[in-house]
């Protein structure tokens, strides 16, 4: 067990502070230097609350949710607008619909003497 302990290498030549006594104290005081706005930066982070993260996204956010709501808005006018035109053709889903049912010149007789009749005058076939 001994003469595990006598062959171990020396490792001091490794030590870069060897020859120079304030060595590690110079390379500490460079390194926080060097750190010193990431750790403020941090120190800063840890003591925003909810309130004051919420209030700097709002700078950003109250203009891009108006902005979206903008074009929200003219998209629904100038769909409106396109919807005055010519009438949309009904699907079937529109015909048993009971609202638009009214407007029908179909009868109930018409509907149970054929119920591929009453599809092909859904599907505008019989008209």
């Amino acid at each position: 067990m001994m003469d595990r302990e006598d062959r171990r290498p020396d490792l001091s030549v490794l030590d870069p502070g060897l020859g120079d006594a304030g060595y590690w104290e110079r390379l500490r005081a460079a390194v926080l230097a060097g750190a010193a706005f990431e750790l403020a930066r941090r120190r800063e982070t840890a003591r925003a609350s909810v309130t004051a993260v919420l209030s700097s996204w709002s700078r950003k956010l109250i203009p891009a949710t108006l902005a979206a709501a903008a074009a929200a808005a003219f998209l629904a006018l100038s769909e409106n607008a396109s919807d005055q035109g010519e009438p949309q053709p009904l699907a079937l889903e529109d015909v048993l619909d009971e609202g638009a049912a009214e407007g029908l010149s179909w009868t109930a007789e018409n509907a149970a003497a054929s119920p591929v009749a009453f599809m092909a005058f859904v599907e505008g076939h019989g008209r």
